[in-house]
């Protein structure tokens, strides 16, 4: 394996009270490969291996259900022609759900992960990594330890171009997943069918968080005390974790 860039390799995106309101970004409704912030729609199979560069069997399928299936995050991440190409596929995953974490992130949003939800198909996209994209991948998603890496088996799911998906890598909330009322919260702004919870936008979301902490904030002030503020933002934080759901699927690993 290749070692990945320093962090000081890379630009730095900057944080602010719109960047953190756009979560989760310019997803997209079909799949794509980019490679250096240029991005190319997949057409079909043939050209899914063309535009990567070849098969998909040496790299590691890591399912996306927040920014990461967005072109503008993934462009701040692996800006560097060196970095390669990065096949991003679309799927459906039958039994699970895109849902807000308990917890803020630096740049002022409350960030996604996956979450069992029996019933509901959600649409998302996989990320096929190669050893050395996905070790830089874990430089942005695990380091803090907000998220674990690991692999989920015995996943039901339907891909729109290259190799079926029965097991795949993810990034899972270790603050596990923000509940209003008991239940956990999907985004609105991720489709999905059959859904058991009410979803609600980021800016929707985070209105709800002010009114029921009974602040005086609006949501735009929140979202920049959660950027100027950080004693404050973990407090705040502190009071989604009273709540919070575990991850409970028996067959996820977590890596290492």
């Amino acid at each position: 394996m290749n070692n990945p860039p320093t962090s000081s390799d890379r630009p730095r995106r900057p944080r602010s009270v719109s960047r953190g309101l756009a979560y989760p970004y310019d997803v997209p409704d079909r799949s794509f490969v980019i490679h250096a912030g240029h991005v190319q729609p997949v057409d079909s199979d043939a050209h899914l291996h063309d535009l990567a560069g070849g098969d998909l069997a040496d790299r590691v399928p890591v399912i996306a259900c927040g920014s990461n299936q967005a072109p503008s995050a993934l462009t701040w991440k692996f800006a560097r022609p060196e970095d390669g190409p990065i096949p991003v596929v679309r799927l459906e995953l039958k039994n699970f759900d895109s849902v807000y974490c308990a917890h803020f992130a630096r740049y002022g949003s409350v960030p996604a992960t996956l979450h069992p939800a029996p019933g509901t198909i959600v649409s998302l996209f996989v990320n096929w990594l190669t050893p050395a994209q996905l070790a830089h991948m874990h430089t942005t998603e695990t380091t803090r330890g907000n998220y674990v890496y690991g692999e989920l088996a015995e996943l039901e799911a339907e891909v729109e171009f290259g190799p079926a998906v029965s097991r795949a890598g993810a990034y899972i909330c270790t603050r596990g997943a923000l509940a209003i009322d008991g239940r956990p919260v999907p985004l609105a702004e991720i489709p999905a069918r059959d859904r058991s919870h009410p979803a609600l936008a980021q800016r929707d979301l985070i209105q709800r968080l002010v009114a029921l902490h009974g602040l005086a904030d609006t949501v735009e002030t929140f979202v920049q005390r959660n950027l100027d503020d950080e004693d404050e933002r973990a407090r705040r934080a502190a009071l989604l974790h009273r709540d919070a759901l575990p991850f409970d699927y028996p067959a996820f690993r977590p890596a290492g």
